[in-house]
């Protein structure tokens, strides 16, 4: 992003991180930029902080030109299960998103800003297994643009999926990568699209087509797998898919009747218990990319390995499928696979 604003004009860059602290990477982007007449300049600061993006406003960067643009990417993560998060677990992911965009935002209250972009996330719409205080951070990040539009000031949100090439995504290991975009249910982006809609965050094009709230990653292909695929708030996205691919296609991977009509309408508890237990064996199959010939009612939940994000997706499709609330302690300690179905069939009729 420093290289593409260099390309178009911008002449001082601050880049601002907690320790302020200069790799080889970033030293040959100062080097880089410094040639097309560019001066980068790294900053100490933690903008969830109100003291200290007051000292970098005013201490830090009093001899520069005044603040323009800002670019609010700030981001900390922690897998942890929703039920076993603590306090201090959630305040640590979203304080650097929610209070930092308060902090910048008042501290530059007196500055005639041309762009205030927050890189959001598509998790805050759809959710990530794992990631409830992330998701709920940039939830704020689009609601707190709208804010700030609604005041007649700039700001727009871009929902980023997963990015391929550059940043925390690329700099993990292929299992890492692979898992994410697994539970984001997307390829995810590369590099030249995220610039291609910062720059239209920038010259103000977002506002004009998207109101400015851009939302990336919501594809869905032939399978209609995703997780979030069948949530109420995407069923225009969802039946334009099925129309798209064909209903064979798109219903191809389940039933073409909902899971909770089939138990319902089913004759007698034992074919309900069959109906459940066929249905939940193949999910699982297909989540762990097993063959389904492999499944078997007396196979233990515990020996198909499944890790927490797994099992939070199989207890999230549980609830939609079943209308059954199974908690995924409660899940993974269920016995055998059939003793599972009894389980959710039970909750179901509760």
């Amino acid at each position: 992003m420093a290289k593409w604003m260099s390309s178009k004009g911008a002449r001082n860059i601050v880049l601002v991180s907690r320790s302020a602290s200069v790799n080889d990477k970033v030293q040959d982007l100062i080097d880089e930029l410094a040639v097309d007449g560019t001066l980068i300049t790294v900053k100490p600061c933690d903008v969830s902080s109100r003291e200290s993006v007051e000292k970098l406003v005013k201490e830090e960067m009093k001899d520069l030109p005044p603040v323009r643009g800002v670019v609010h990417g700030a981001m900390v993560l922690r897998d942890i299960l929703f039920e076993r998060m603590s306090l201090e677990d959630f305040q640590a992911v979203v304080e650097s998103k929610v209070e930092g965009a308060w902090n910048l935002h008042d501290v530059l209250s007196d500055s005639p800003l041309d762009f205030f972009v927050a890189l959001s996330s598509v998790a805050g719409t759809i959710g990530n297994r794992g990631q409830a205080a992330y998701a709920a951070a940039n939830v704020f990040l689009d609601a707190f643009m709208e804010y700030r539009r609604s005041q007649g000031l700039p700001g727009t949100s871009i929902d980023l999926t997963a990015v391929r090439d550059v940043g925390y995504l690329a700099e993990v290991d292929s299992k890492r990568q692979q898992e994410v975009l697994k539970n984001i249910g997307t390829d995810g982006m590369d590099e030249a699209e995220v610039l291609a809609l910062f720059a239209a965050a920038i010259t103000g094009d977002l506002t004009k087509s998207c109101g400015g709230h851009c939302i990336t990653g919501l594809e869905l292909g032939s399978t209609l797998d995703h997780f979030w695929a069948q949530d109420a708030k995407f069923s225009i996205l969802y039946e334009a898919a099925k129309e798209r691919h064909g209903s064979s296609g798109g219903l191809a991977n389940g039933p073409s009747v909902p899971l909770n009509t089939q138990l319902a309408s089913a004759p007698s508890k034992e074919e309900a218990l069959q109906i459940c237990y066929e249905a939940l064996a193949a999910k699982l199959a297909q989540v762990l990319v097993i063959s389904i010939e492999d499944m078997d009612p007396s196979i233990t939940v515990a020996s198909l390995g499944l890790d927490s994000l797994v099992a939070i997706e199989i207890r999230n499709w549980i609830a939609r499928e079943a209308n059954a609330n199974v908690q995924v302690l409660e899940l993974l300690s269920s016995g055998s696979l059939m003793a599972l179905a009894e389980i959710i069939l039970n909750k179901s009729q509760a």
